[in-house]
């Protein structure tokens, strides 16, 4: 089979049967690659009138009715993570530094490169933890994950009401003519509201060194701002037309804070600066966290 293998399949469970062998048979995969992808998320079943879950156990016996669905990214099931760096944990949530390249939430096809499948694993939870918030795969930084639902909805409702500070860095390519600079510019239709600040210039290498405040959460928003601003973030290859080969991208989220609903103590976590400046010979020593 390819490497590049991607493909999804509905199956339609008509006799009791374990799922790994009626998968395998109506796929053409070999059992193993059906207990990988089953282990890596990309397997889900379904009864009558329930949500689908993601099946896991190959020893699952799929009954009458059910519906099994798999969803096979050869390339996907093949990627390993890096491991997130754990910076803090309570009982109620935990603070994590996650690398370039994972994702905040699974997708239909795999979740073990994903945040909350990584920081179970590490944590030993029985169950996966709640990202609160999300940072783009490409960026790195604090992350911020409750341990249960109930947690994650009382984090929610700080970030919705504006309760939660962050703090981003950012290397972007040229040298504005500002020292700051705020874009109200609306994102997907909602308000985004974007402070920046110069902290240093290289005006050799034709890149500056931001910090970046935000008081909205719109996808990608640090990002398309600075674009839309004609300084694009130094790696970037989905809005700054870099190669997607490239750099890293230069984005950090570096601090978070907020008033702890339990504790009520302030509270605030920070990660070091980013290296600068960088220069296009420096791209494989780039600071890992």
């Amino acid at each position: 089979m390819s490497p590049s293998t991607k493909f999804s399949l509905k199956i339609k469970v008509s006799i009791e049967e374990q799922a790994c062998d009626l998968v395998a048979r109506q796929s053409g995969l070999s059992k193993k690659r059906v207990k990988d992808c089953m282990h890596k998320g990309g397997v889900w079943i379904k009864g009558v009138g329930r949500k689908a879950t993601r099946l896991r156990r190959a020893t699952t016996m799929a009954l009458a009715g059910q519906t099994i669905e798999i969803f096979y990214d050869e390339r996907l099931l093949g990627l390993i993570p890096e491991q997130p760096v754990l910076v803090a944990q309570n009982m109620w949530y935990s603070i994590w530094s996650k690398p370039t390249g994972i994702l905040s939430q699974g997708t239909r096809y795999a979740d073990h490169c994903a945040l909350p499948r990584l920081t179970q694993g590490v944590l030993k939870k029985k169950k996966e933890l709640h990202p609160v918030h999300r940072l783009d795969r490409e960026a790195r930084g604090i992350v911020l994950m409750a341990h249960t639902g109930f947690a994650a909805g009382q984090l929610g409702r700080l970030f919705t009401e504006q309760k939660i500070s962050r703090e981003y860095q950012v290397i972007i390519r040229g040298i504005p003519p500002w020292e700051k600079c705020l874009v109200e510019q609306p994102l997907d239709g909602k308000a985004a509201l974007s402070l920046f600040q110069v902290l240093h210039k290289d005006e050799n290498a034709g890149i500056t060194f931001l910090d970046v405040c935000i008081k909205s959460g719109r996808t990608h928003q640090i990002r398309r701002h600075l674009a839309g601003l004609g300084y694009p973030v130094l790696g970037d290859y989905r809005y700054g037309q870099e190669p997607k080969a490239g750099k890293t991208l230069q984005l950090l989220a570096k601090s978070l804070s907020f008033v702890c609903p339990w504790t009520k103590m302030h509270k605030q976590w920070v990660l070091p600066d980013l290296l600068f400046p960088v220069h296009a010979e420096q791209k494989e020593n780039l600071p890992r966290f």
